[in-house]
């Protein structure tokens, strides 16, 4: 095997062929294995403590996950079409140093991501068995999903399918519990606290349960989806089903017993040790995909550099940030990841479709600037679009917003630049 080969074994460098393409049944475990996590649960913790009652929550979990139905399903038809990651998809957008420093930043919040499932793991494990300090927990399980990323999509796709089970079987017995401790389901909807978060921030909190995963993973597992079909019924099972049944639990912890860490929801009703090896393995599928992901964003940087070695540095930077407790500024992290993420969804989608016209050169063969400086500026609009727009519903404004800018841009000057680039790859 040729060093090139060594390093792009994920195809981290180049578009997935035809010959490696798959199907629902092996897509649809690792995307479910993405949002069948603990971090989720407590994000429907975090909406419930803010709302009114039940209904208010689940309105603001279907409002928030229909907009990331939605950008899922086009990022999982680009990501499919080219078979490129998420990573090299930025190149078209932002250009080849522009796209490195997108990738960082993804970069940066998977490891806030990756950062939190690893503290969780030694808190659930603390909890559990006290004698265990949390911080040795913590960096043991961190190792181990380090581990498994390195090994690729086939043990991720498995591991994944082992977890979706547990964590529907540990969801259901916390869901059923939940409600007959609450006094059965008219019970449970039928209390009221004050409100104290907005609409628009509950929604923002929905949508930041798992925007990072819609923008940044799903091309990563989706250029190896075989067609639209597949792509569809796998964001429709991810975004319909499994993310709302985490965020319930979440909810009807938080509605039912007041805590929204899972391990202390559990720990209320009897059964923790029960629950334990399906939260950890729930956990593990999660987190294994940050690495993962942050694998691939770290090759289109470093492209000289092994994704295994990229993966060790990753995980290391990871397990020492989640012995510091980041989870503890969890709600605030989950609004930043709803403002940035959907414009730049906005930017990427946008670009696609109406300045490369779905017809991407080859990326290597295409010479690209260092920046695109107006998908830069058509980003920041969306951003900033937050603090100034003051009507609706701030995600699905910045990425309106995001989106449009980049079309105008295009018009004046990006399609006329994506033609010229073309052309040029054409020769080659």
């Amino acid at each position: 095997m040729s060093e090139a080969t060594k390093i792009d074994s994920e195809h981290s460098l180049s578009a997935v062929p035809k010959s490696e393409r798959r199907g629902f049944w092996n897509l649809v475990f690792t995307w479910i294995g993405y949002v069948f996590t603990v971090t989720i649960m407590s994000a429907g913790g975090n909406i419930a403590n803010g709302a009114a009652n039940f209904w208010q929550c689940m309105a603001a979990v279907y409002t928030g996950y229909g907009l990331l139905f939605l950008l899922a399903l086009l990022v999982s038809y680009i990501s499919q079409t080219t078979g490129y990651s998420f990573g090299l998809l930025t190149r078209y957008s932002f250009g080849s140093v522009g796209s490195r420093l997108i990738s960082f930043f993804t970069m940066v919040t998977l490891l806030g991501w990756f950062s939190i499932n690893c503290y969780l793991s030694g808190s659930i494990t603390h909890i559990l068995f006290p004698v265990i300090p949390q911080i040795p927990a913590s960096i043991f399980f961190g190792a181990l999903y380090t581990f498994t990323a390195m090994k690729g999509q086939k043990i991720m796709n498995q591991l994944g399918l082992v977890a979706t089970v547990l964590v529907f079987a540990v969801g259901m017995i916390a869901i059923i519990l939940g409600i007959r401790d609450a006094g059965g389901f008219t019970a449970l909807t039928s209390i009221q606290h004050e409100q104290t978060k907005t609409f628009n921030d509950l929604v923002t909190l929905a949508v930041g349960s798992v925007v990072c995963g819609v923008v940044g993973w799903v091309p990563d597992i989706m250029r190896f989806s075989k067609g639209t079909k597949t792509s569809l019924g796998v964001m429709a099972v991810g975004m319909g089903l499994a993310g709302p049944f985490m965020l319930v639990i979440g909810i009807i912890g938080m509605m039912v017993y007041q805590q929204y860490d899972i391990a202390l929801i559990l720990q209320e009703q009897g059964f923790l040790a029960f629950a334990f090896v399906g939260l950890i393995g729930n956990i593990w599928s999660t987190a294994q995909g940050n690495v993962y992901s942050s694998g691939l964003n770290l090759a289109s940087i470093f492209t000289k550099t092994s994704r295994e070695k990229l993966i060790l540095i990753f995980g290391a930077c990871g397990i020492l940030l989640g012995t510091f407790g980041l989870y503890r500024y969890f709600s605030s992290w989950l609004s930043f990841l709803a403002t940035v993420f959907p414009p730049m969804g906005g930017v990427v989608i946008a670009n696609y479709f109406f300045v490369w016209k779905q017809k991407l050169p080859a990326v290597e063969k295409t010479n690209f600037p260092s920046f695109f400086i107006l998908s830069f500026v058509a980003f920041a609009i969306g951003i900033a679009s937050k603090y100034v727009v003051h009507f609706g519903l701030t995600t699905i404004n910045a990425l309106v917003i995001s989106f449009v800018a980049e079309i105008i841009f295009g018009s004046i000057y990006l399609t006329a630049q994506a033609n010229a680039i073309r052309a040029e790859a054409e020769k080659v």
